[in-house]
């Protein structure tokens, strides 16, 4: 199977169609994460969107793919289909069954259970890059805007030309977006990982072990020019500001830490349902793996974990460099920012997940590039 080249992009009828369906709900979508106009008090929940998002995927594959089960995929398959069991069991046992998710989960899997062209990968990476600007809408900053940036710009890697230049002009690019969207540290943390990871792919792999010396100097020597000229700031804005009433660990994650420990402290086999969260002022429990515990329980996180890992594994297996680094940021993000992994404000990023999640698994060979 061939890998998601820029250069290979060529303007079609379908490829128009399908790229312009899929930016118009990531635009409305980004508009109401943002809360454009008061758009939550009028659409009580993006589920729909994302039935009608899957459907058009589906409808995608129905006519250029076919469902195929090979090995790998069989093995996900059985693993993601104990993980929706577990949850379906807590949303039955706990009284908090929800029919559009149920019908998202059934959805998903079908999606995962297809062989996945990479022109149809390449539809929805533009389109949510198309989809950005509507974050600007917003007379101030959001963390939801920051996470959404970075997941969005790290799938754009996939397509850019692997050389220096046009990798430089794209982080730039993006970080300029950043900084006026988000003060989010998650994001800007990750946003930094994520460029010195791909530079440093690009540019090591086939150099001799001198240059790589170069590289690593190079790079560490930037680094700590940074850091010793802008301390201050770069302190103020990772750590200080977030301890300036004590160092501790609720101050240090903003008030995250007593969240978690209280969930941990009430976790139950099969959770406490959707309205488990009612003991604090903050939206969401802003990490996928307790909010997970929380809301589905001891189990369902359990799987969760397994179906995260098994994803990265399959990743690393098939040599899909870009995908891994998307699902690592994926989890990185997600241990500070998210709600529960799928139904939540986000919505590009989580399509994008499954759709190179089903990509990985359709790859038999290395992606050039990938």
């Amino acid at each position: 199977m061939s890998g998601i080249h820029m250069k290979d992009i060529k303007p079609t009828y379908e490829g128009l169609m399908f790229t312009t369906i899929f930016a118009l709900l990531f635009t409305v979508m980004n508009l109401y994460m943002i809360d454009y106009r008061a758009m939550q008090s009028v659409i009580e929940s993006q589920d729909p969107f994302m039935i009608l998002i899957l459907f058009t995927i589906l409808v995608f594959l129905g006519k250029n793919s076919q469902i195929d089960f090979d090995k790998y995929r069989l093995y996900f398959l059985v693993l993601w289909g104990l993980y929706v069991t577990v949850i379906t069991a807590s949303m039955l046992m706990k009284d908090h069954f929800v029919w559009t998710e149920m019908i998202i989960w059934l959805m998903l899997t079908a999606v995962l259970s297809y062989r996945i062209p990479s022109r149809l990968v390449t539809y929805l990476i533009i389109a949510a890059l198309i989809s950005l600007p509507a974050l600007f809408m917003i007379d101030h900053t959001l963390n939801e805007s920051g996470a959404t940036l970075v997941f969005v710009f790290t799938a754009g890697l996939l397509l850019m030309p692997k050389k220096n230049s046009y990798m430089l002009f794209y982080m730039l690019s993006a970080f300029i977006m950043l900084n006026i969207i988000t003060t989010s540290r998650t994001a800007m943390a990750a946003f930094i990982a994520v460029a010195i990871i791909q530079l440093a792919w690009i540019n090591l792999p086939g150099v001799s072990r001198t240059q790589k010396k170069w590289f690593a100097g190079a790079a560490g020597g930037s680094i700590i020019i940074v850091i010793i000229f802008f301390f201050r700031p770069i302190f103020d804005f990772f750590i200080g500001r977030n301890i300036s009433n004590g160092l501790t660990l609720n101050n240090f994650t903003s008030g995250r830490y007593v969240l978690w420990e209280t969930i941990w402290t009430e976790k139950k086999w099969f959770g406490q349902g959707h309205d488990y969260f009612d003991f604090t002022e903050l939206l969401h429990a802003h990490n996928i793996l307790f909010d997970t515990l929380g809301r589905y329980g001891i189990l369902a996180a359990l799987f969760f974990v397994f179906v995260l890992g098994a994803a990265c594994a399959i990743a690393m297996m098939r040599r899909t460099f870009g995908i891994l680094l998307y699902f690592a940021v994926f989890i990185f993000i997600g241990m500070f920012e998210y709600s529960y992994l799928f139904m939540f404000v986000y919505f590009s990023p989580v399509v994008l997940f499954f759709i190179l999640l089903a990509y990985v698994l359709t790859t038999k060979e290395q992606p050039s590039g990938g």
